[in-house]
């Protein structure tokens, strides 16, 4: 559908029978897009509609520029994508323990141990960037908390 190059949401809903409300307005945005796919001007577009959470979904979804005033904005929560793509990373790392271990959890107990490590992913990053003055900046705190961990084992394994 996106090599169609119509891009249109319509389209997804009319193949996979989904309900599709043109026109209207949301709370969350989530850009499953190609790299760089959200520019400034829809970033504008998105402020002006009061969206109150932008999540990114896909990698790295938004512009630099485009991101930078999401980020700016008050009434707007940005979810980077490092931290919202890592659910599926540790369900594949999940899944890869379970076959070392020839083990198999429950689906409840996989989405346990998902929301408690994606928890801590969100109270890292939140605590980073207060901690660096950056307020509730959770793609800074992302970026912050992710290269002290890989600094941390760094440091542990004698690599300076």
């Amino acid at each position: 559908m996106r090599n169609s190059g119509r891009d249109k949401v319509q389209d997804y809903a009319d193949k996979f029978g989904c309900e599709f409300f043109p026109g209207q307005k949301v709370d969350i945005v989530m850009p499953c897009a190609t790299q760089n796919d959200v520019n400034l001007d829809e970033a504008k577009k998105i402020v002006a509609n009061n969206v109150k959470y932008y999540i990114e979904v896909a990698n790295m979804p938004t512009t630099n520029d485009a991101l930078k005033f999401l980020m700016e904005q008050d009434n707007v929560i940005v979810a980077p994508s490092k931290a919202v793509n890592a659910g599926g990373v540790l369900v594949s790392g999940l899944e890869m323990s379970q076959n070392s271990e020839r083990y198999s959890w429950t689906a409840e107990e996989v989405d346990a141990k998902l929301h408690q490590i994606m928890k801590g992913i969100h109270d890292s990053s939140a605590d980073a960037a207060k901690e660096y003055g950056l307020g509730y900046n959770l793609v800074a705190g992302a970026n912050i908390a992710g290269f002290l961990k890989v600094a941390d084992a760094m440091l542990a394994q004698g690599v300076f």
